[in-house]
């Protein structure tokens, strides 16, 4: 798969969910929308509707819902006095929750959805995952990524056929046909005996997958969906606490593991999409200013409080919310690099 549209695939659609979430509930709720952008720089292409600019962007890293009352909009025209009823400022506390939070939980209903698409869609072959260190499966140099059709001249079709085809073969030489990078390949193997099974196996590890009914798909898509949060507050509460390393990527980590996964097929590049909204939900919903977490907090605060805060104080925290994302940026680009073993 080519490297750039596995990118587009991965990154695109959990960028445009996001960013429609805030898109719907603010129209939703009345608020005037001035912008819906996917990408940050130039303008590659806009296009203007009722009240409403529409744009794609050079820079395909991330996108935009300006907003009357919270952003300045880039046709002066578009502005609209303070107290009109369209200004975000002016909806009722819920209301303006309801518009920041959508955007995080639209990355979780996608990710819902792309999990259930892998479940109900994708079959994957048996195919190698990994190789045990010695054994027969080594010896003929089986590598992950290959896919079995064939064992001792019979078709398989699954894990359970090449299991039962290899089980009663201890020490007798058979041929295994692969798929190898759209090859096919020839590969004498010796299965061997595992005293602690009493069967011969040929020391792989082993994936495979087949379709599943819509309603399956579906449970399994929020409950993936669950168990990858689960996995990632985790990790993230362990870093903070310093129990283990921090650890994160950025945009070349992403990009360098799209590239892996487009080696081994469409449903592989879905799944790391699933994956990434996630990351991109949890992400948004750090109490970060700037990110719609630090919104939320905001919001909250000022309600407790009783009043907002004054302009100046919102730009001061804005601020050290954008310096604290930069350095994390360059921290994670700082540990994509090292990944990359740039430093020698």
């Amino acid at each position: 798969m080519n490297l750039l549209f596995a990118f587009i695939i991965v990154l695109g659609p959990t960028v445009f969910f996001h960013e429609l979430g805030h898109f719907l509930i603010a129209k939703a709720v009345g608020v005037k929308v001035h912008e819906f952008a996917l990408g940050f720089g130039p303008v590659l292409f806009k296009r203007r509707g009722k009240e409403t600019a529409y744009s794609i962007r050079w820079l395909p890293l991330g996108g935009f819902v300006k907003l009357a009352g919270m952003d300045i909009p880039e046709d002066e025209t578009d502005i609209i006095p303070d107290d009109d009823e369209r200004s975000f400022n002016n909806k009722p506390l819920w209301q303006r929750l309801a518009v920041i939070a959508a955007g995080p939980v639209m990355n979780f209903v996608l990710a819902v959805i792309i999990f259930a698409l892998y479940t109900g869609l994708a079959v994957i072959p048996p195919t190698v995952q990994t190789i045990e260190p010695g054994s027969p499966a080594e010896v003929a140099r089986l590598l992950p990524g290959d896919e079995i059709t064939h064992v001792a001249g019979t078709r398989v079709h699954s894990v359970q056929d090449i299991n039962q085809i290899v089980a009663d073969l201890d020490g007798k030489e058979i041929t295994l046909v692969i798929v190898r990078e759209a090859h096919t390949i020839q590969l004498a193997i010796t299965p061997a005996l595992d005293p602690n099974l009493n069967r011969a196996r040929l020391g792989v590890g082993m994936v495979e997958k087949t379709r599943e009914s819509p309603f399956t798909a579906l449970n399994h898509g929020i409950q993936r969906t669950w168990l990858i949060s689960k996995d990632i507050v985790s990790s993230l509460f362990r870093m903070v606490t310093g129990k283990v390393k921090p650890d994160i990527a950025g945009p070349i980590g992403i990009f360098q593991l799209v590239g892996e996964s487009a080696n081994q097929g469409f449903f592989f590049v879905l799944f790391i999409a699933g994956v990434l909204s996630v990351n991109l939900g949890l992400f948004n919903f750090l109490p970060i200013p700037v990110l719609d977490g630090g919104w939320l907090f905001l919001l909250i605060w000022e309600a407790v409080r009783g009043r907002p805060l004054e302009p100046e104080q919102k730009g001061a925290v804005q601020f050290i919310g954008l310096a604290f994302l930069l350095l994390l940026m360059l921290f994670a680009t700082y540990k994509d690099l090292l990944r990359l073993d740039i430093f020698g």
